[in-house]
């Protein structure tokens, strides 16, 4: 008779500990994100008015979706070509900080003129293609700022804009190659006939002064 007493006192110990409930939460936050709508870079005519941004997509750690119209901060003046940015930033409830930036090129130049196509540049080294394209009015991009011969690890887009028919402006954007940032100064565009010439020099931000593996000479680009 014991033992049953102890049988049965050890099957309420067992089955009374499996009605036991877990009472924990599991919370799934997701990685909040901004998207810029449209392009990293685009250009939009000078002249009177005020600039309006396409804006941001913003994802929060619920997923859901909105968009975002009024940036943080803004420089962009329609009145006096050159480049500008754009920004957002947001910090969320969880603590993280996001950060989207556009670069805004203001220009006067008619949006028929097409400056684009293959160009070449001749260094000690041997001579060595670039292509430029153009991807808005008066706005263009190279895949070798350098015009670097035969090394890929310069092969990389970089933007730059005309402020007038004559002058280039290359912005502060990410250097690749050297770390830190790059921008060019003394861009002239010059079209001669058939012959169309560019030329910049390209220097670093003060984080990286001149090594930006480029050096400091002007380049000059033929097509």
């Amino acid at each position: 008779m014991k033992n049953l007493i102890m049988i049965l006192f050890a099957s309420v110990l067992v089955f009374g500990g499996c009605k036991k409930k877990d009472k924990s939460t599991t919370i799934v936050v997701k990685v909040p994100k901004f998207e810029l709508i449209g392009p990293t870079a685009f250009s939009t005519p000078a002249g009177p008015g005020s600039y309006v941004d396409p804006g941001v997509t913003y994802t929060d750690e619920e997923g859901n979706v909105s968009v975002l119209t009024e940036p943080t901060s803004s420089d962009v003046n329609l009145a006096a070509p050159g480049f500008y940015s754009c920004t957002y930033e947001k910090k969320t409830e969880h603590g993280y900080k996001l950060k989207a930036s556009r670069l805004v090129l203001v220009t006067p130049v008619s949006p028929l003129d097409d400056h684009g196509g293959i160009y070449s540049r001749s260094s000690a080294a041997g001579t060595q293609t670039v292509t430029i394209t153009k991807i808005g009015t008066g706005l263009y991009t190279t895949d070798n700022v350098g015009g670097v011969y035969d090394n890929d690890d310069y092969e990389f887009e970089v933007f730059f804009g005309l402020v007038n028919d004559s002058t280039i402006v290359m912005p502060s954007q990410p250097n690749v190659y050297g770390g830190g940032y790059l921008y060019g100064v003394d861009g002239k565009l010059k079209v001669n006939g058939a012959t169309t010439t560019i030329q910049y020099k390209i220097f670093g931000d003060s984080d990286i002064g001149s090594a930006t593996g480029f050096g400091t000479s002007l380049r000059t680009f033929i097509k």
